[in-house]
């Protein structure tokens, strides 16, 4: 049951951190340059999808080693979601920007929330 709320949970994290950039919680306004959290929010639909197929695979999986390898997998795309607007490409310089203020503190928080699903999937014992 818990590898079930894991998996589900990280599925809406992953749908959320591709999703949430777009629509929910948008980024800086772009007019004729993009700006670089513009190419960070880009990148991260592909790690969200992919967190998210992840995360089913490991809810339709029905070994163990294969679900741990699934949780692993995961982790260290939740890991780049982190990494991606922080280290890799960035965001906005000015802390006022709506990227620095909204959008990466959000994505940020879904990425700790769905490593510490993944880390619960990745110690259970089954």
């Amino acid at each position: 049951m818990k590898q079930k709320i894991t998996s589900i949970g990280t599925i809406i994290v992953g749908l959320l951190l591709a999703v949430g950039p777009q629509f929910i919680f948008k980024p800086c306004p772009t007019d004729e340059k993009f700006m670089k959290c513009f190419w960070s929010c880009k990148a991260l639909i592909v790690v969200g999808a992919v967190v998210a197929i992840a995360a089913l695979l490991q809810l339709m999986a029905k070994e163990a080693e294969t679900k741990k390898m699934l949780a692993v997998t995961a982790l260290a795309l939740l890991v780049c979601a982190i990494l991606i607007p922080t280290v890799i490409i960035g965001g906005c310089v000015k802390p006022e920007m709506a990227c620095k203020l909204l959008t990466f503190p959000v994505t940020h928080s879904l990425s700790v929330i769905g490593i510490v699903l993944q880390g619960l999937a990745l110690i259970s014992k089954k």
